[in-house]
């Protein structure tokens, strides 16, 4: 349970110069940590990933005890900031957001054979069958098993395609040119439904190993929102722990090497004021070296040399796109695993098959 900062408000200069301290304290805390993690044994990795997420989460108190604390001016006058300038785009009231809406990107492309489909026999790739249901099927029931979804989007399949996602608000996007323009769609159809900035998620299709829990573990690790953005990582070795020929991309850094792990959570309005800026990297997700290389020769060479560190991304990420992120480290390699070629597929139902106890084989409805 996450302490509550309200009380902060009426903080003393002094009591806000020892809240900075802190946070400066932590900050060196993390960086030791993240430096002992990536040298730890396997049996040490747990207690110092753990010790990471335990300090993330004090910082991020800490960063909202300071934002509420007095500064140059008196409370009164803080109390008539607008929305805008007492948290740059986002309102102090959605940090007790409870439930998130959502879009999923389902899209494809029609003019390119896709050696997954055609093994599989079915015309779209989220309809690929998993324990006798669709992949986005499953994606779906995850997220409505969390507890903390309210609308679905789903950009790239309609009704047309005859899924029953049950109780689920879905609502549907058409099929986009690319994951970009899919991103960008769901953003836009979620802001026509509610067009009040407020805290959102973004999922993959491809991800039926998704489940409640994970999806809990993700939006509960990014308390307090007090951040534009965050992804889900993976850290290789966990990957590999799990799915050992998956073959996925990862980013070599100071910390260890990380993938993607296909869940994404941010405020509406960082999303949309983002997607001109992040389009180059979108397109070039599947290479490391080429998006590394967009933010500049310096980053790339510490890449190469693997001393680019997650801090050194984050303070990027600020230059670069002008929105503040977080990465998450997921201790779930399902996560990672999307389904995009039939070697994937293979060890995702390998995998159901080893653990029958995995909701994809439990879910009726």
């Amino acid at each position: 349970m996450w302490t509550s900062c309200g009380s902060w408000t009426t903080t003393t200069m002094n009591d806000r110069a020892s809240l900075i301290a802190r946070k400066n304290e932590v900050i060196r805390e993390l960086a030791h940590a993240r430096r002992r993690l990536n040298s730890a044994s396997k049996d040490q990795a747990a207690f110092w990933e753990a010790e990471i997420a335990r300090l993330q989460a004090e910082e991020h108190r800490l960063r909202l005890a300071i934002d509420r604390s007095p500064h140059q001016t008196n409370q009164a006058s803080r109390s008539t900031l607008s929305r805008t300038e007492a948290r740059g785009h986002r309102p102090m009231a959605a940090t007790e957001q409870t439930t998130f809406d959502v879009f999923i990107t389902a899209g494809y492309n029609p003019a390119k054979a896709d050696a997954l489909t055609q093994a599989e026999g079915v015309h779209h790739k989220a309809l690929i069958p998993i324990a006798g249901k669709p992949m986005v099927w499953h994606v779906v029931r995850a997220l409505v098993e969390s507890g903390y979804i309210g609308e679905i989007v789903i950009v790239g399949l309609g009704p047309e395609y005859g899924v029953d996602f049950g109780d689920a608000s879905v609502h549907y996007v058409p099929n986009q040119p690319s994951l970009w323009a899919s991103q960008n769609a769901g953003l836009r159809k979620l802001q026509e439904l509610n067009p009040e900035d407020r805290i959102v998620l973004a999922a993959s299709a491809d991800t039926p190993l998704l489940t409640g829990e994970m999806v809990r573990a993700f939006v509960d690790a990014c308390r307090p929102f007090d951040r534009s953005i965050y992804w889900g990582i993976v850290r290789q070795d966990v990957m590999e722990a799990t799915f050992p020929l998956s073959k996925r991309s990862y980013l070599p850094l100071r910390e260890g090497k990380f993938c993607s792990g296909d869940l994404y959570l941010g405020w509406l309005s960082a999303g949309l004021k983002i997607q001109d800026r992040a389009r180059y990297f979108i397109d070039n997700r599947k290479h490391v070296v080429k998006q590394v290389w967009g933010l500049g020769l310096g980053p790339l060479l510490r890449l190469l040399f693997h001393r680019l560190s997650i801090d050194e991304i984050l303070d990027i990420a600020v230059r670069t796109l002008g929105v503040t992120g977080g990465p998450v480290i997921l201790p779930f390699a399902e996560v990672g695993m999307d389904v995009d070629k039939p070697h994937q597929l293979e060890q995702v139902r390998a995998y159901l098959q080893a653990h029958p106890e995995h909701p994809a084989n439990t879910r009726t409805s």
